[in-house]
């Protein structure tokens, strides 16, 4: 499963894999934020990781099966022109919003 971003009123939600959840020792509704370490890796830091720590176990990993992941959809045609999501996007906060491309 790759991770999902998506926004339903004025939340912006994303599912992370369940697999990146127990290595980052999250439970599912954990608030988190994506940091970068001092290596530059972009890693997740949950309520239960210590202030001086990152969670980066598996960090290269996974980011590499969501490339690899990425690319086979991208391959298959599994794709959503760029024009209609920045369309989408420009429609955030309108009173026209639009649903997310597919």
């Amino acid at each position: 499963m790759a991770t999902q971003i998506a926004r339903v009123g004025g939340t912006v939600t994303v599912e992370i894999p369940e697999e990146l959840l127990r290595k980052a020792n999250l439970a599912v509704g954990d608030p988190v934020e994506w940091v970068v370490t001092s290596s530059g890796v972009l890693a997740l830091r949950g309520p239960h990781t210590a202030d001086d720590s990152t969670v980066e176990d598996g960090y290269e990993e996974w980011k590499m099966a969501e490339i690899q992941a990425a690319l086979a959809e991208a391959e298959a045609g599994e794709t959503v022109a760029h024009e209609q999501v920045v369309s989408w996007l420009r429609s955030w906060g309108t009173e026209h919003e639009l649903p997310p491309p597919l």
